[in-house]
């Protein structure tokens, strides 16, 4: 081989290389963005299965008391027809354990937990089965080893068409010598495949301008459904839903809203349904609604006849609502 093709042969297969790996970066080399061209987009969650901040999962300890206590909620289990006596036809009796545990090196009184568990997109509020058995041990406190743990067992009785949606629970832990509670969110999915259809999302707001809605409309972030009146003569009671959304990132209180029902044209005072002592109150979760069966009383000539009931939040602001009872 001559000298000039030896110096030269180096200064070619430099030349190829560099071609080579240009035709390569071509095709998956990095964009401007850093990403290859070729590369598929990052898979991201589903919105459903994606919890707001302050909101976990079932089986997530969540601390108490700047973590001398662990709060946890084990997911819902579908009792065996007849396990719980009084469950109605069409419904089902589902077991939740909400466990306790002292993280500290010595025994202590375990907080008080109140439990509200409420179902599918509007919230509806699960009826707690009565257990006269354990009742009477919940009210008494109780000591907990170092270490240790309590349980409690929750009964809930559910409508059949529930079955899939979501469930979110409300724990109310009050601490021994304080009054306030802390409140701890779990959310998961009721065992078996939808039955119902879901319900539908709450609209941002009610039109402009509108002083009376008619029941079963949403003015801004509350709802009052229609009445239905059951029962005979003197002792027919009415029912109906009150809906309230929390469309911000922290605890809301709770439904905080009295009720004030009026019937006939002459606006007749028939009941007034406040919190706690006319339905029950719980805190709701971040971006979460929550929905009350609200009872009373109804006049027997007030059947058939205009119906208002006004709304009055803890502010004391008011939004009316009108229909037929």
């Amino acid at each position: 081989m001559s000298v000039r093709l030896r110096h030269a042969l180096p200064t070619v297969l430099l030349a190829g290389a560099v071609l080579i790996s240009g035709c390569a970066g071509s095709d998956n080399g990095p964009k401007a963005d850093g990403k290859p061209t070729n590369s598929a987009p990052e898979p991201r969650p589903s919105p459903s299965t994606v919890l707001p901040e302050g909101i976990v999962k079932p089986g997530t300890a969540l601390p108490v008391g700047d973590g001398a206590w662990t709060v946890t909620l084990q997911g819902f289990e579908r009792l065996p027809a007849g396990a719980v006596p009084g469950v109605p036809a069409g419904s089902s009796a589902y077991t939740a354990r909400v466990t306790v545990a002292n993280q500290r090196a010595q025994i202590a009184t375990a907080p008080r937990t109140a439990v509200t568990a409420r179902y599918g997109t509007l919230g509806r509020t699960a009826a707690e089965a009565a257990d006269r058995s354990t009742a009477s041990a919940e009210e008494e406190p109780q000591q907990v080893r170092p270490n240790g743990s309590v349980d409690r067992d929750l009964k809930l009785v559910l409508p059949n068409q529930a079955q899939g949606l979501p469930v979110t629970v409300t724990v109310e832990a009050t601490e021994e010598g304080l009054a306030e509670p802390e409140l701890l969110f779990f959310e998961g999915a009721l065992p078996g495949g939808a039955v119902g259809s879901p319900d539908p999302q709450a609209p941002q707001g009610a039109p402009a301008g509108q002083s009376v809605t008619p029941l079963g409309q949403w003015n801004g972030h509350v709802r009052v459904g229609k009445v239905t009146v059951s029962g005979e003569g003197a002792s027919r009671t009415g029912s109906l839903e009150l809906s309230v959304v929390n469309r911000s990132g922290d605890p809301m209180p709770g439904l905080g809203t009295t009720l004030r029902i009026l019937t006939g044209q002459d606006l007749h005072l028939a009941a007034t349904v406040r919190p706690v002592y006319g339905y029950r109150d719980a805190a709701i979760a971040p971006y979460r609604t929550a929905t009350q069966t609200v009872s009373f009383r109804v006049p027997e000539t007030a059947v058939g006849s205009p119906v208002t009931v006004e709304a009055v939040d803890a502010g004391g602001s008011k939004v009316t609502f009108e229909g037929v009872l």
